[in-house]
């Protein structure tokens, strides 16, 4: 197992530095530096899991768009997630490497990550995993407003997030998260802040390690946004699947994601 674990490192250790050294040969120019950070930030007002969040950092390149539109990148990143209670099997961080495909609303790719379980328990305290896994992800969003001037809204927006995975290293197995999301843009305040409310469905799950990670549930909310960030409050229905266990609990909530990219200049 272990001789197999590192000929697999080997390996895409290998063919992630193949990618960027020898790529740049080749007869096209990088056509994008695309990153982006990512953050969501909870308090949990009477619930299970107390305090928390989860982000990460990204830095890729856009080699070239292969046929079909579908664009080649490779990236760099590191992640974070933590909470203040029942932590063992889900505070998490560290950095990976990956080679991804992407072509309208989906993606699709493999990474290499090295991954600390900060608050796992003994003897395996602190708990280091590495490997890499196959993921696939998607995103996609519309304004659900009709073309009615006498509407007294100003938009409708419909939104759905996704990514599944599988860890061939078999310490989490395959798993995925996600939501759905239907808001409602009500008005815009002074200082070009969004007043919206949303109904929201998302989910957790993993094969794997997954008590008190597993989780799903309906909410609703109220979410203030404001360029690239937002906050608001919610009111959560969760279940947590694995320990036959649900709660329902008010959740503070606020973020950000900013992306940009490198070989644009500011304005």
């Amino acid at each position: 197992m272990k001789i197999k674990k590192n000929m697999v490192h080997i390996f895409s250790i290998v063919s992630f530095n193949f990618v960027i050294f020898f790529m740049p040969l080749t007869p096209f120019a990088i056509e994008a530096l695309p990153g982006a950070n990512w953050v969501s930030l909870n308090h949990d007002v009477e619930g299970l899991t107390g305090s928390g969040g989860m982000g990460w950092i990204n830095q890729g390149i856009d080699w070239t768009t292969l046929p079909g539109d579908i664009t080649f990148n490779t990236y760099v990143e590191y992640g974070l997630r933590a909470r203040s209670k029942e932590k063992e099997y889900f505070n998490a961080k560290g950095p990976s490497v990956g080679i991804e495909l992407s072509k309208s609303y989906f993606t699709a790719g493999v990474d290499y990550y090295w991954t600390e379980y900060p608050e796992y328990p003994e003897p395996e305290h602190p708990l280091r995993e590495e490997g890499y896994e196959y993921t696939f992800g998607w995103y996609y969003s519309k304004d659900l407003k009709p073309t009615d001037p006498t509407l007294p809204l100003e938009g409708i927006p419909f939104s759905t997030w996704g990514k599944l995975s599988n860890d061939a290293s078999g310490f989490t197995g395959s798993g995925g998260m996600g939501w759905v999301r239907q808001g409602i843009d009500w008005v815009t305040l002074p200082g070009d802040i969004t007043v919206n409310t949303f109904v929201k469905y998302s989910y957790r799950s993993r094969e794997k390690e997954n008590v008190y990670y597993n989780a799903q549930g309906p909410s609703v909310g109220v979410e203030f946004t404001w360029s690239y960030f937002n906050a608001g409050v919610s009111r959560y229905w969760e279940e947590f699947p694995e320990l036959n266990e649900s709660q329902v609990t008010t959740q503070y909530f606020a973020g950000w994601y900013y992306p940009w990219d490198l070989m644009k200049k500011s304005d």
